[in-house]
């Protein structure tokens, strides 16, 4: 497992969000979208663990953590995409990328983690990058947008520190399975409540649509697999990638190009991130 196929997985979490945006703007909607790509992400991560022949048992205690785990990424994956709907991507997966910073504290406040003067930089940075990037004139829709957004790195920070409560130091990827069935439910039931079902309308929303699940499935396995083979925590780090991503295929994909100022916020996230060392505790790996 090299660091160009880690940079790899990056890249296709960045795509991510680049295909949930191509899909809206095509016509569909944020419901549409993240039910479709939880149905493929969770067909390609099922045939994944049966060609390894990794059993999809899950007993008691274990099944019951796993499936209400999946309320909280429930929640964060639709309002990842809410927030696209609003938002310029970029600056979503720099207000998403909060969720270092607010696991950091969780984990102080429950007594999981030490308090580290080099995280509390870190913190500090990362939300003071947070500020530049929205020290420009918002609309209402696009407020909403930022408060979407935060919510989600909010949602993303409760699943990994309950995943690591529940999971500690142990293999993540059938809970996983488990956490997207939740989901999954939910997002059908929404569905078929609201008949907020909406298809794009043009070539690009399809592709967009077709490709938000490949993506995300790609991402999502070959992370697990580079858990696996170099460790968690290790893999994460270069997952730091994705918001430099980001920035930079949102501006040749969708013309979506952040002010001066906002560039200077997105530098110091990203710096933000490289000081901090997460929980090395098992996680669901990723979201968006």
């Amino acid at each position: 497992m090299t660091p160009v196929h880690l940079l790899a997985f990056a890249v296709a979490f960045a795509m991510t969000g680049i295909c949930t945006a191509l899909a809206i703007q095509g016509g569909s909607n944020p419901l549409t979208v993240v039910t479709v790509r939880t149905v493929a992400a969770m067909a390609l991560l099922a045939g994944w663990l049966f060609y390894n022949g990794i059993s999809f048992r899950l007993h008691g205690r274990d099944l019951a953590a796993a499936l209400l785990i999946g309320i909280p990424l429930c929640i964060n994956n639709y309002l990842i995409n809410a927030a696209i709907a609003e938002i310029p991507v970029p600056l979503v997966v720099l207000i998403f990328y909060t969720w270092p910073a607010l696991t950091t504290a969780g984990s102080w406040l429950t007594g999981k983690e030490r308090f580290r003067w080099r995280s509390a930089a870190a913190l500090a940075l990362a939300f003071a990058g947070v500020a530049l990037t929205l020290n420009v004139e918002l609309t209402a829709a696009q407020a909403k947008g930022v408060w979407l957004a935060l919510g989600a790195s909010l949602m993303w920070s409760a699943t990994f520190l309950l995943t690591g409560h529940f999971f500690r130091g142990r293999d993540t990827r059938v809970p996983t399975f488990y956490m997207m069935a939740t989901a999954l439910a939910v997002f059908l039931a929404a569905c078929l409540a609201t008949g907020g079902v909406a298809w794009p309308a043009t070539v690009a929303g399809w592709s967009g649509l077709g490709g938000v699940g490949a993506f995300y499935a790609f991402a999502l396995i070959g992370l697990f697999l580079a858990g696996v083979r170099i460790g968690a925590t290790r893999a994460g780090f270069y997952m730091n990638f994705e918001p430099i991503a980001s920035v930079l295929l949102a501006a040749l994909i969708l013309g979506q190009r952040l002010a001066p100022v906002q560039l200077a916020g997105a530098a110091l996230v990203i710096a933000a991130l490289f000081l901090f060392r997460p929980p090395a505790a098992a996680s669901p790996s990723r979201r968006s």
